[in-house]
């Protein structure tokens, strides 16, 4: 007996020392001070992501648009999407490169009728004309989605409340809802007050969010369902490729056509 013993001892000690261990389980976070904080400390480490904006909601406030972002004092956004830039016209791909606050760059289509060597124009947010003003309302939409560190996270902690919490696998997701007067008293960057105020001046006062978030705590998804008079508009953005090499620069004053 003894042999047979000390062979099935030796067979234990052999998986306990070959056998995986579980897998770690996600953080769960219980209330939106501590999710905001996390998640922001996870993506400060990474900088850089992808991001990709779809389906177009029913409200037709938002078009499908992909890109990158490297975050940074001043984020900036490299992003391309498709919207009709002529009334009833086709849709047509534009571009949009932004690395600081009161500018940005375009790449407009040759329906414009720019030199094809000099396809980008500069959008500065001091212009009033009816181009500078549509083309930024293209690029802040996106901004918006996809810089969401700059806008929802704020936005989440300030009138935001956990009401859910659901974990498939390693991804976690929580939905939350946001209460746009309480986010409008709290906050206190004058922009994002502005833009609460937006909101509830049009008779908005609530939003109802999800995020998830993969294993490393990183978000893969953030989705905002709003109720404005009798349409629902859904914003909803994926990320990845977090703390890739993600190159962003505006383009050369050579491809860049003067505005008239």
């Amino acid at each position: 007996m003894k042999p047979t013993a000390t062979l099935l001892v030796a067979a234990l000690a052999l998986t306990a020392c070959t056998s995986s261990p579980p897998p770690a389980q996600p953080t769960q976070h219980d209330d939106v001070k501590s999710l905001v904080a996390a998640v922001s400390k996870a993506v400060g480490e990474k900088k850089t992501y992808r991001f990709t904006i779809s389906p177009p909601t029913a409200g037709g406030v938002t078009a499908p648009a992909n890109g990158s972002v490297r975050l940074g004092d001043t984020p900036s956004l490299d992003a391309t999407t498709k919207r009709a830039v002529q009334t009833g016209g086709a849709e047509e791909e534009l571009r949009f490169v932004s690395t600081t606050k009161d500018t940005a760059f375009v790449k407009v289509p040759p329906v414009f009728g720019l030199p094809q060597d000099k396809p980008w124009v500069k959008l500065e947010r001091k212009d009033t004309d009816d181009f500078t003003n549509t083309m930024l309302g293209f690029h802040d939409v996106i901004y918006q989605q996809a810089v969401f560190t700059t806008y929802h996270l704020p936005l989440i902690q300030a009138g935001g409340q956990l009401k859910l919490t659901a974990q498939t696998g390693d991804h976690v997701r929580y939905s939350i809802a946001v209460d746009y007067q309480k986010a409008y008293d709290t906050l206190t960057d004058e922009f994002l007050r502005d833009e609460v105020k937006l909101a509830l001046d049009q008779g908005v006062t609530k939003t109802s969010g999800e995020i998830e978030l993969d294993g490393s705590g990183l978000p893969v998804r953030l989705k905002f369902s709003t109720q404005f008079q009798n349409t629902l508009i859904v914003d909803e953005a994926r990320f990845s490729d977090w703390g890739t090499d993600v190159q962003i620069a505006e383009p050369d004053a050579n491809q860049v056509s003067r505005r008239n």
